[in-house]
């Protein structure tokens, strides 16, 4: 017990300055910026963000499915599909049957007008996170894009939509 004692003793000082060393990196490392993306990738982030919401208007699910990684998830915004899609393919079914509906009420394209509002693109190196809102007349819908460069192209990896509703008076 002794010889283990004097083993923890001797190897304190030693910790001392690790922990020492620990305390002076961690916060730097905490508060590093995040790596550069290249100054062409805002430009080509946004490119994508208009192809989608083109696509969207539309009604063009090829097109639009054509924008996702084919690993890509996304949270629907209605409570008739409350789990997450897994991959392009289950995106493509959503969108391919919300999009026939849509189509069926306008003679033609654009099939609906959705204009984001308040875009706003994070480059994180080669990760795009791409947040805006439409606006309706009671409803506030919030769209959240996560991209990523692969291969140098940027596609869409991640979805989330959500709706609020408005408060009536």
């Amino acid at each position: 017990m002794r010889a283990l004692v004097k083993r923890i003793a001797a190897a304190v000082p030693g910790l001392l300055v690790a922990l020492a060393v620990l305390v002076a990196i961690v916060p730097a490392v905490a508060n590093a910026a995040p790596p550069q993306a290249a100054p062409a990738d805002e430009a080509a982030v946004q490119k994508v963000v208009d192809g989608f919401i083109e696509a969207l208007n539309g009604a063009d699910v090829n097109a639009f499915i054509g924008f996702f990684a084919p690993d890509a998830t996304l949270f629907f915004p209605l409570a008739s599909l409350p789990l997450r899609l897994e991959d392009r393919q289950q995106i493509g079914t959503a969108f391919g049957a919300f999009f026939e509906v849509v189509r069926k009420r306008e003679p033609g394209p654009p099939y609906m007008n959705m204009i984001p509002v308040g875009t706003k693109i994070q480059l994180l190196g080669n990760v795009a996170v791409v947040t805006f809102h439409f606006k309706g007349e009671d409803v506030v819908s919030r769209r959240t894009l996560v991209l990523q460069k692969r291969s140098g192209q940027w596609l869409i990896v991640h979805l989330h939509a959500s709706n609020l509703q408005f408060q009536k008076e």
